[in-house]
């Protein structure tokens, strides 16, 4: 497998802000998103993509077992053929496992590929307008999560916030039991103020998570490894 860093932190955003995890960054992505912050990990950019060709023992091998959280990204990580077989062992040996995905890869065919885990939750990306890969969505991957699953949105524009209320009032449509359902600003472009504000007045936001990218907060914004 192509792996660009495995590093331990803690998880930046989702349902598991603030704890300890190991991350390991895959290499490449199928998307091209407008304000994507790492850039390093995509191939035939400007900038030549490094990484490790690594066996899926010798990534399971660095895995910090002290609190086994393990957060798998990218890039986007689902590209890779063997991460079926990465994400089945590191669940075997006991490990809570994170599958950050973009929204662009279809996640019921991933799941018929591992066994069924109760240490396993993907947070999934809807990509907005303004990330310019809105039409790569697959609609399929929204309506088939769990309740322990993690929408995430991203919004960078009020284009972006009208989107993201409309496809709430959609899932709850679809749902009995919903995921969990994040918001947050695109760093820079957007301001938090504005969208927790929004939060508070709009009744189907009513249950949604705002969330910061702690990492962004704690360590510079550009560092890697963090």
């Amino acid at each position: 497998m192509k792996v660009i860093e495995i590093f331990d932190s803690i998880d930046g955003e989702g349902i598991r802000t603030g704890q300890c995890a190991t991350f390991i960054r895959l290499a490449g992505c199928n998307l091209r998103c407008s304000y994507c912050d790492t850039v390093y990990s995509l191939f035939g950019e400007e900038t030549p993509c490094e990484y490790t060709e690594m066996t899926v023992d010798e990534i399971i091998s660095k895995v910090n077992m002290t609190y086994k959280r393990v957060t798998l990204t990218g890039g986007e990580p689902l590209v890779h053929t063997d991460s079926a077989e990465l994400v089945s062992k590191l669940t075997e040996i006991g490990c809570d496992v994170n599958i950050e995905t973009n929204g662009a890869v279809d996640i019921v065919d991933f799941l018929g590929k591992v066994p069924k885990s109760d240490n396993l939750f993907f947070t999934i990306d809807y990509k907005l307008p303004s990330s310019g890969m809105t039409d790569k969505m697959i609609w399929n991957n929204f309506i088939n999560l769990r309740p322990c699953d993690v929408i995430k949105f991203v919004i960078g524009s009020d284009e972006d916030m009208n989107l993201t209320i409309d496809i709430v009032k959609k899932l709850k449509q679809v749902y009995t039991e919903m995921p969990h359902i994040y918001l947050g600003a695109v760093y820079g472009m957007y301001d938090a103020q504005k969208l927790v504000n929004i939060m508070l007045k709009e009744p189907v936001l009513c249950d949604a998570t705002f969330q910061i990218q702690l990492h962004k907060v704690i360590w510079d914004p550009e560092e890697r490894g963090v």
